[in-house]
């Protein structure tokens, strides 16, 4: 028995086939390419929700760096800046130029002059420089006058920068004279004994949320 030879596709038929294949190709090359777009999509719309809830927990959290809280980071040390270098150069400076403390060291002069002059410039309403020069009973001259106007000028705006970042910022001064330092919370100025009792408060702690940015400066003797 003579088995007939297998049949060949025709040149026409073999092309017709390839079209086919292709199309299907190109069919599932634009569906991979739709479900692509709408994946990406949806990706995209979960890292949105991602970013404001955690925005949100941030916003609620402490113990979390959200960008309110960096902000106060920075205002504090510059706030501690402040106080080291421009309170401190012009109580160096102007210490002599009082009847305040005559009784006191120099150094110790100094520092409760920067006490006193703290206390009237970290405040949501500082006092006029005319004021400050009068209470610190500072000798009638331009120059101290124009001194103090600097120096609250860099307080105020520094106290508006503040405000202005958001979260309830404080400034901490309660203390107890006589007491040790709390290491927690206070920090022995400059030369201090810090196991020393406390004599009084040089500058304020530095509070956002009731927590402690940077700590409170301490007098002791």
């Amino acid at each position: 028995m003579r088995i007939p030879p297998a049949s060949v596709p025709s040149n026409e038929e073999a092309l017709e086939t390839a079209l086919q294949r292709i199309d299907a190709l190109e069919f599932e090359v634009r569906r991979g390419a739709t479900e692509h777009q709408r994946m990406w999509a949806h990706i995209s719309r979960l890292e949105r929700q991602l970013g404001t809830l955690l925005a949100a927990q941030l916003d609620r959290r402490d113990d979390l760096a959200g960008i309110q809280h960096c902000e106060h980071q920075e205002l504090s040390r510059q706030t501690r800046t402040l106080i080291e270098q421009q309170v401190q150069n012009f109580a160096r400076q102007y210490s002599d130029r009082t009847d305040l403390d005559t009784d006191r060291p120099r150094r110790e002069r100094t520092a409760h002059l920067m006490s006193m002059l703290i206390r009237q410039l970290l405040d949501k309403r500082p006092a006029s420089s005319w004021s400050i020069q009068q209470s610190l009973r500072l000798a009638e001259d331009p120059g101290i006058e124009a001194a103090i106007n600097r120096l609250r000028t860099d307080c105020v705006t520094l106290t508006d920068r503040i405000a202005k970042v958001g979260l309830a910022h404080e400034w901490s001064y309660a203390h107890t004279v006589g007491a040790p330092p709390d290491p927690g919370r206070q920090e022995a100025w400059a030369s201090c004994d810090p196991d020393a009792p406390i004599s009084f408060l040089v500058a304020p702690a530095y509070l956002v949320n009731g927590r402690i940015y940077s700590r409170q400066l301490v007098y002791t003797i």
